[in-house]
């Protein structure tokens, strides 16, 4: 599979990030950001409303963001199946456990049960993010 990255405004311009298209427990959820340097997929509390996991409140942990704030997350009870889907191919699917942040402003695909599943080439030059099932 192949997409095309983001493109996003911020203080300097433009930028484009390499996103994916995810889907979790059948929901879509959008485009996710790919990020190298979360330990765990991290998605903002409020989408755990249309969601309605369970999750494992006595498991929490704090984490550091980029920015250098502590933050906690809660993690689902239970492993959620995450799904890939592009046309002219067949889904990627597995499952793995993802936490959620009050305050997190974007989804981010983390390495833990996540990205750790899957091939991924980022193209920053041409802007495309090739991905297989590891």
């Amino acid at each position: 599979m192949q997409f095309d990255y983001t493109k996003r405004d911020w203080s300097k311009g433009v930028v484009h990030v390499p996103t994916m298209p995810v889907i979790l427990n059948g929901f879509p959820l959008g485009h996710a950001l790919i990020d190298t340097g979360a330990d765990v997929t991290i998605i903002p509390m409020e989408v755990n409303k249309l969601l309605g996991l369970e999750l494992e409140k006595s498991s929490t942990l704090s984490f550091v963001g980029a920015g250098g704030d502590i933050f906690r997350a809660v993690p689902t009870k239970k492993k959620i199946e995450y799904r890939i889907e592009q046309a002219g191919h067949r889904p990627i699917c597995w499952k793995g456990t993802v936490f959620f942040a009050a305050g997190q402003p974007t989804i981010l695909l983390g390495n833990y049960q996540c990205l750790d599943q899957l091939k991924i080439t980022l193209d920053g030059k041409n802007r495309k993010l090739n991905l297989v099932k590891a």
